[in-house]
């Protein structure tokens, strides 16, 4: 993550919304003080929430396509409060967007058959529109949703033990 990503975010402001805590819901307190430990971390995944969608990345890309992409990936990940999350976020993206169904269908894809993603998958984000920069930040969205998915399923578990 770079500098200029976060730069007028939220995150960049001292923002201190943490997805996880509020996905976890009632196992966020059980493992509060084990996230507690690694202060670093939660910064930083909160940096990358905000950078991703509220910094210029999400500008240029669109903020309603990078949520939609959000919720696909969440939801066919398995993660349906993570997506519900997403989803409250408010924003509904235009309909018969080419560069939102471009976006969804790569988010599908990265998500249910990452070992088929071909250079032509990467290439039919460029042809819906999307520049170089953009294809990165979509690649980063995806990569950062998986993330928190694997982080609460680990989470709920830890939770689970301590309760």
């Amino acid at each position: 993550m770079t500098d200029s990503l976060i730069e007028g975010s939220a995150a960049a402001r001292g923002a201190t919304l943490d997805v996880i805590d509020a996905v976890l819901g009632a196992h966020a307190e059980s493992v509060r003080e084990l996230r507690r430990e690694r202060p670093a971390v939660v910064e930083h995944t909160r940096g990358v929430y905000e950078a991703l969608l509220n910094g210029p990345a999400a500008a240029s890309v669109g903020r309603e396509r990078l949520i939609a992409a959000a919720v696909a990936v969440a939801e066919l990940a398995g993660a349906p409060a993570l997506a519900a999350h997403y989803a409250g976020l408010g924003t509904v993206p235009a309909q018969g967007d080419p560069v939102l169904a471009a976006i969804l269908r790569h988010a599908a894809l990265v998500t249910t058959a990452p070992a088929t993603a071909t250079r032509g998958d990467i290439d039919a984000l460029a042809a819906a529109g999307l520049s170089d920069r953009d294809i990165v930040t979509v690649a980063q969205l995806i990569g950062y949703v998986h993330f928190q998915v694997r982080v609460l399923a680990g989470l709920t578990l830890i939770g689970a033990g301590h309760e």
